[in-house]
């Protein structure tokens, strides 16, 4: 009866012998499986050299190739117009009718001065030729005659002088019809029928023509230098971001306006359709310059330090470390390589924060650049 005990206490402790040394296989067999990790993941692409624009883009308003103010070179009040806002006109077309009645009385004046002037001409030359008789016959002076051809001469002068003063007031009276000074559109009527104008103003109409449109774009001095005429640009319009509008630059002025330290650009753009319109807000981009076969990465493929920066490339299934020297950064963030990289080099782009050097790595291609 005293055995009993004792053999159950061996089997109990025979069983914890057999339940230890099954968890020491199995948490053995767990620290070999942590020890053997999986080589990390990452994004690679080929190193491949390409060319790169670097393009910069400036608001604008667009407006009219010619554009003015319409005002009547004669005083008086409006008697009538003949061309209202969205109206095309032509070059010379008459938009409005001023006063004329005291442009006439002059023009009546002046004509009436040259008649008389050319009938004391006529006197003169007559008076003359009977005092070159005379003295001939020595019935009058030498010095007579000579009175006699001066005479004349003043009244040709006289008659030369009244000639012009009535082409004047001929000309003058024709600035009684307000006329258009290029082929446009009328734009603005600024007057009513009886508004008093005159040289001084106010403008009657504003006309401007549109086949072709411009606009100025304020460029800073860090492109200044890289703008040229007859440099190319596109415009891209609000409310019509599909189409793109080619132009040109025409001029911009030598110095910069130094308030803003910026210079103004002209640009032209031909409108044969007229699409674009006066008024109009957009956007023209312009490439100020250019890189030929050269080496450009993404920007999450390097950390960079100013002028250098460090990546990785996959040599032989292992992440290798390397030092670049960089160059410029275009617009869109990618970054040009000066050195450190060659062509046919296999550069991660992803998963670049999980590496170290010479260590082991699984590669997949770039899905999206950069």
């Amino acid at each position: 009866m005293n055995d009993r005990p004792m053999r159950a206490v061996t089997i109990l402790l025979a069983a914890c012998a057999c339940l230890a040394l099954s968890c020491g296989k199995a948490g053995g067999a767990d620290g070999a499986g942590a020890g053997k990790r999986k080589a990390p993941l990452v994004e690679v692409t080929t190193v491949a050299r390409s060319d790169a624009e670097f393009q910069r883009s400036f608001l604008v308003t667009l407006q009219p190739s010619e554009q003015a103010n319409i005002l009547s070179r004669a005083s008086g009040q409006v008697l009538a117009w003949y061309a209202d806002r969205g109206d095309r006109v032509q070059k010379g077309q008459r938009l409005a009718a001023v006063e004329r009645e005291e442009l006439s009385a002059q023009q009546r004046e002046s004509q009436a001065r040259l008649e008389s002037a050319r009938a004391a001409l006529e006197n003169a030359r007559s008076n003359a030729v009977r005092v070159e008789r005379l003295v001939g016959r020595n019935y009058v002076s030498a010095q007579d005659a000579d009175t006699a051809r001066t005479a004349v001469r003043l009244a040709e002068a006289e008659v030369d002088a009244t000639g012009a003063a009535l082409r004047s007031n001929s000309a003058r009276a024709g600035y009684a019809d307000v006329l258009a000074p290029f082929d446009g559109f009328v734009l603005k009527r600024l007057v009513e029928t009886g508004s008093l104008v005159g040289p001084g103003g106010p403008a009657l109409f504003q006309v401007g023509s549109i086949g072709r449109v411009k606009a100025v774009a304020s460029v800073p001095q860090a492109d200044a230098l890289r703008v040229a005429v007859g440099q190319s640009v596109d415009l891209v319009l609000d409310g019509l971001e599909g189409r793109i509008f080619p132009g040109t630059v025409t001029r911009f002025p030598p110095a910069l306006d130094p308030a803003t330290r910026t210079v103004d650009v002209e640009v032209e753009f031909d409108n044969p359709d007229e699409l674009l319109k006066p008024g109009m807000f957009g956007r023209t981009t312009v490439v100020v310059d250019r890189l030929q076969k050269a080496i450009i990465i993404p920007p999450r493929a390097v950390a960079r330090r100013d002028a250098r920066g460090t990546s990785y490339v996959v040599r032989d299934g292992a992440a290798r470390r390397v030092t670049l020297d960089l160059g410029r950064t275009l617009p869109d963030g990618r970054v040009e390589v000066l050195a450190g990289l060659s062509e046919g080099d296999v550069l991660v782009v992803a998963g670049r924060d999980l590496l170290r050097d010479g260590i082991e790595v699984r590669t997949v291609p770039a899905k999206a650049l950069p």
